[in-house]
């Protein structure tokens, strides 16, 4: 039997569920796994320690570029360790193995295909003839076979492994919990990689399938009984979209059997009263809804997001009625729009009294319908190697300027703030996104808004070294002014 080394660039918390099940699936074949971490130290210790047969990589966009280096490493230690890559990266830009000593990638789903690709390795069969596997060879002879049909019945996956990362990462310590209820997502959003994975798989399945509510009870609780769980994060694309059957047997079944508060994410306008009440009789304990764009236009045309401003508006006074914490996702600085549209989403969020929000700053993916436009358009030249992991990074678009570029990132960073205390919108809309550095906002943790001393804020000015200097009481009383116009939400609150 092989010995699989996983390879993950670093440790966040969040559960990396897709080499947890890509583990489970080479033990279910009898195949031995391992796990390095490229932030814990040298990946050739690991190489020398562990000597496996095969290094598996699972990479988004972005991230991709540091696998392939890691890839190149262990070429460099032993050429005859195969290699394979696989996840939304090489699913949408398969051409990456043209290019990169790869020895295979998987594109698409892995569940059939991953055990069959090293059961073949392990007898020295044929990697070139398996469905949803690309190497050199089949792509250089035109003999790629189809892609396999999607998985339909979830149920018969093994459970997560999550010893593989749990062992060895302060994950094991860390008491929220990832999982997934689900795959897919029938929406059409240009700037999300599902509806080039629906392209991709037209014909070849339903547009989603998700577990039956007992095998999510079943693998929770021996998740509960194995590791210290305070919390589940429910990571679906859409957790659910009505009240049905099967949302009444969640309600009914987790808080008797599990009885763990849990977040999940859904459309604002999917939400019903009902949903969320049923939810909230579950435990939810915070729901996340993303608006993407504050502007019609913008979401509804080139975001295909197909919701009104009154749909959002009312899903999130819904949740505020019922005491549910909220998140939200917010993109800036999308092509052919500017800092105003960017704004506009802004206050959107302070409207929607969001408890918590982010704002991305856009990237392009290969594969998506966003990601075309951009390039076809001129505002990015394709080059995915180059594009950053953080999304509050620079944009990498060239339809805007540096000083656009520089308000979208202190705005990415300062939305979240502005969301905590919205009184500080006027002031961030007028000064602190224009400042060439952000050094930050000095509030004052211990009081609430109404207890706070407002006749003195500060602001960093321009001077190198942050020095930070009193705004003019008239300029102070016109921010206020104008500040209270976009949260009177939250001052009746």
């Amino acid at each position: 039997m092989l010995k699989v080394l996983f390879v993950l660039k670093s440790v966040e918390y969040i559960d990396p569920m897709g080499i947890m099940l890509l583990s489970s699936l080479a033990k279910q074949a009898g195949h031995h796994t391992y796990l390095h971490v490229l932030s814990d130290g040298e990946m050739v210790d690991t190489l020398e320690r562990v000597r496996p047969d095969v290094v598996a990589f699972s990479a988004k966009t972005g991230e991709h570029k540091y696998y392939l280096e890691a890839n190149r490493a262990v070429k460099a230690f032993d050429k005859s360790i195969v290699t394979i890559m696989g996840g939304p990266h090489t699913t949408f830009f398969p051409g990456t193995i043209d290019y990169h000593d790869l020895d295979a990638i998987c594109v698409g789903e892995g569940d059939d295909a991953w055990p069959e690709f090293l059961n073949a390795l392990a007898r020295g069969g044929d990697i070139h003839g398996i469905p949803n596997i690309q190497t050199k060879l089949n792509r250089a002879e035109d003999r790629i076979l189809p892609l396999r049909p999607k998985k339909a019945d979830l149920d018969r996956l093994p459970y997560l492994d999550r010893d593989l990362v749990y062992r060895s990462t302060r994950l094991r310590r860390f008491p929220m919990r990832s999982y997934m209820a689900g795959r897919g997502c029938p929406y059409p959003c240009t700037y999300c990689f599902n509806h080039a994975f629906r392209a991709v798989y037209r014909g070849k399945g339903r547009l989603y399938n998700r577990f039956s509510v007992e095998r999510i009870v079943a693998e929770l609780k021996v998740l509960k009984a194995k590791y210290e769980t305070q919390f589940i994060k429910f990571y679906d694309d859409i957790f659910v979209f009505r009240y049905d059957e099967w949302l009444e047997e969640f309600a009914e079944k987790y808080p008797r059997e599990i009885g763990l508060p849990f977040h999940c994410l859904v459309r604002a306008d999917l939400l019903t009263e009902p949903m969320l009440l049923a939810l909230k009789n579950a435990g939810i304990h915070s729901i996340s809804m993303s608006i993407e764009a504050g502007n019609d236009e913008t979401r509804n045309k080139l975001l295909k997001r197909n919701m009104s401003k009154e749909q959002i508006t009312a899903a999130f006074d819904l949740c505020h009625k019922h005491k549910v914490p909220t998140f939200c996702n917010t993109i800036l600085a999308m092509p052919g729009t500017g800092i105003k549209e960017d704004i506009e989403s802004l206050d959107l969020n302070v409207r929607c009294r969001v408890t918590f929000g982010e704002f991305p700053v856009f990237h392009p993916y290969p594969g998506t319908e966003l990601g075309r436009y951009t390039v076809e358009h001129g505002y990015f030249d394709g080059d995915y190697d180059r594009l950053h992991m953080s999304y509050q990074n620079e944009s990498p678009l060239t339809c805007f300027s540096k000083k656009e570029k520089l308000m979208q990132k202190n705005l990415s960073l300062l939305g979240t703030v502005c969301l905590w205390q919205p009184w500080l919108r006027g002031i961030t809309v007028k000064w602190l996104i224009r400042l060439p550095v952000f050094p930050g906002v000095l509030p004052r943790e211990s009081l609430s808004h109404k207890d706070q001393d407002l006749s003195s804020p500060v602001i960093p000015n321009k001077h190198p070294q942050g020095h930070l200097r009193k705004l003019e009481p008239r300029t102070l009383q016109a921010l206020r002014r104008e500040s209270a116009l976009y949260c009177p939400t939250r001052t009746r609150a």
